[in-house]
Formats: C-alpha cells, sequence, structure tokens
C-alpha cells in the first residue's frame, strides 16, 4: 500500500501540473496573463507547459526544493525532471496503473488532508493552488509507481552482474574500524544541544585528551571498552566505536568523513591513526578489517546499479521518440519565488 509520509508528499510536489497549455495561474484572473506568460516553455511531443505553468510549479515547491531548483545548476535539472516525470506518468496511465486501489486510496487520502488544510510547508493560498497541489501529487504518485514497476521488469544476468563486479572491482573495497572522539569548542555546533562552553573543553585540551588515550590503548587497554566509555561520538560510542562497512564515495551511516575514509584506507589491519580533527571533534581511529567485499555480498547493489543504467537507457530511448522542446532561456533567467511572510496551512 502506497503511505503518505511527509517525503512521499514533498518529492511529489517537485512534478509538473499537466494543467492545458494556456491555463491561467492560481491568482491570475483569466484574460489578463502576466507577460509572457502563455509562452511554452516545454514541449513534449503534443504537450506544452506555459511560463506560467511552471512559475506555479516553482512557487509550490517546499522551500528546500525550490531553493536547490533555483540555483544555477539546479534549473537545468528541474527542466529535465519535468520532462522525465511526465514520461514516467504516462508510461503508468498507459498501463493502467493509475487504476489501481492503492492509488486511488492515497490520492483520496492526500485530498483529505488539503480540504482540511493539513498539508504544512506550502504556500497554498486558495482553491486553485489547491487543485494544482493535488494534479503534482498524483503526477508524483505514478512517476514513483511507474520508476518501480518497470525497475521490476528489468532481467539482470549472472554474466552481467559478474562483468560489472570485474570491471569496478576498485568500487568493492572496504573497510571496518572503530572511532573514539572527543568534543571540542570548535566543534560544539555539530551537537546543537546548546551546552554551555565552560563545559565543553577547548581544541587544545580536546586534542591531549585524546592523545593521552591513544597513549593508553597503545600500552594495552583495549580500544573497544575506551571508546564505549569515552567516546562523545553520538554515532558509535554505544556500540564500542564501531563505525561498520566505510567505502569510497559512499554515504555511511557513522557520518565517517572523506578525510577519515582516505586515512583508514591507508593504515593497515590493527593500526592506530593518529590524532584527526572532525566535525565531531578529535577523533582517533583504528582500522580493525580491510577488504574487498565478495561477488556474493555485492550481488543485490550491483543488480540494482544495473538495473537503474537500463532505467535510464529506457527514459533516453522514450525521449528520442519525441518531440522534446526547453526554453533555455527560461530556465537560466527565472527570479526564484519569494514565499508570503505567513503561508495558509
Amino acid at each position: 500500500m502506497l503511505n503518505l509520509s511527509t517525503q512521499t508528499v514533498l518529492v511529489s510536489l517537485i512534478l509538473l501540473s499537466g494543467l492545458a497549455p494556456g491555463t491561467p495561474g492560481p491568482g491570475q484572473p483569466e484574460g489578463e496573463p502576466a507577460a509572457g506568460a502563455a509562452k511554452a516553455v516545454v514541449t513534449i511531443g503534443d504537450e506544452t507547459l506555459t511560463r506560467a505553468q511552471v512559475d506555479d510549479m516553482l512557487r509550490l515547491l517546499p522551500p528546500q526544493q525550490r531553493s536547490l531548483f533555483s540555483k544555477p545548476e539546479g534549473k537545468q535539472a528541474f527542466a529535465d525532471y519535468i520532462v522525465r516525470s511526465k514520461l514516467y506518468s504516462r508510461e503508468a496511465r498507459k498501463r493502467g496503473w493509475d487504476t489501481r486501489p492503492e492509488v486511488k486510496q492515497a490520492i483520496r487520502q492526500f485530498q483529505a488532508k488539503l480540504e482540511k488544510n493539513q498539508v504544512r510547508g506550502l504556500p497554498i493560498k486558495d482553491d486553485n493552488d489547491r487543485k494544482l497541489v493535488l494534479v503534482l501529487f498524483k503526477e508524483g504518485l505514478l512517476m514513483k509507481m511507474a520508476v518501480k514497476e518497470l525497475k521490476e521488469e528489468l532481467a539482470v544476468s549472472a554474466m552481467e552482474v559478474g562483468s560489472f563486479y570485474q570491471e569496478n572491482a576498485a568500487v568493492f573495497d572496504m573497510v571496518r574500524a572503530r572511532r573514539l572522539v572527543i568534543r571540542s569548542e570548535a566543534s560544539n555546533y555539530f551537537f546543537g544541544d546548546n551546552r554551555p562552553k565552560d563545559q565543553t573543553l577547548s581544541d587544545d585540551e580536546a586534542r591531549a585528551k585524546a592523545e593521552k588515550l591513544r597513549r593508553e590503548i597503545q600500552d594495552g587497554a583495549d580500544f573497544e571498552v575506551m571508546a564505549a566509555k569515552h567516546s562523545e561520538d553520538p554515532l558509535t560510542s554505544g556500540v564500542g566505536g564501531d563505525t561498520g562497512i566505510v567505502r569510497r564515495g559512499l554515504p555511511n551511516k557513522t557520518l565517517v568523513t572523506p578525510p577519515e575514509v582516505d586515512l583508514l584506507f591507508r593504515l593497515e589491519e590493527g593500526d592506530l591513526s593518529p590524532i584527526v580533527q572532525t566535525p565531531m571533534g578529535f577523533a582517533l581511529l583504528k582500522l580493525e578489517e580491510k577488504r574487498k567485499m565478495s561477488l556474493i555480498e555485492a550481488h543485490p547493489e550491483i543488480q540494482a546499479r544495473i538495473r537503474n543504467q537500463k532505467l535510464e537507457d529506457w527514459y533516453q530511448n522514450m525521449r528520442s521518440e519525441l518531440r522534446i522542446v526547453i526554453d533555455p532561456s527560461f530556465f537560466e533567467t527565472w527570479v526564484e519565488f519569494t514565499a508570503p511572510a505567513k503561508a495558509a496551512e
């Protein structure tokens, strides 16, 4: 069953409206379009989106997403996303996925939230905005469903998986470590708990404490026990400093930073690192394991990567079959919408 999590709602609102060309935007009286508002800025086959429609899409995005797409590097990405979402949602309708009971139920639930003013964080000011937001939500659901269903249809052979593993061997190098962190004045901001400065070690004091603990571990103290007792790392101290699996270029749950990752890959198993300053404070690392993931371990990830590439190939093929026109001048020069001081809830 599709859920209506806040994340789903917000992501859905990034999608295009599908309004008829020339339809006045919310708050724009019929017959009184703003200058250039009816100009087509995106054409997808026989459909067009006008400047007014895309402006409304931008206006009704949550602030974080609106800011992202308003940046120079995000504007063309937004144009591509419009096209991408339209092609995926078209495919969903073509296959009848829009008639599934769970889709209809999700739409009814979201519509009820709109009618009760329970969709927060958006500058919804009238019924026209609510209608547009509902259309955006429907498009989002269909795109999400199309991506999921199409991926599941894409077959990946054992030969493809094996070839990928061989050709991208370095991607599967991994390390596992333990980390001990001493919080310092410079890292206070990271924790966001407003700890008074007089209760926090200075940078010099924190470094000195970390160095002292390093010497004790070198002399035989157990790193896991020391981390559990002394570390102020909220992500690893409860598990004896265990960072879990860490790989180059990939996010990790324990926020091991790129400089720490580089350092760990230079160590040998059992080595202690020098004391390094991190956003959390002064850290000491011990390398527990360094190896390459086996093909069996990597298999699910490789399958997902190959499916993602095949889905992208599908999208590019669909795109090539249609006349796609994007007005670069519009997406390069729009002015970011500024929400009113108090948006309707």
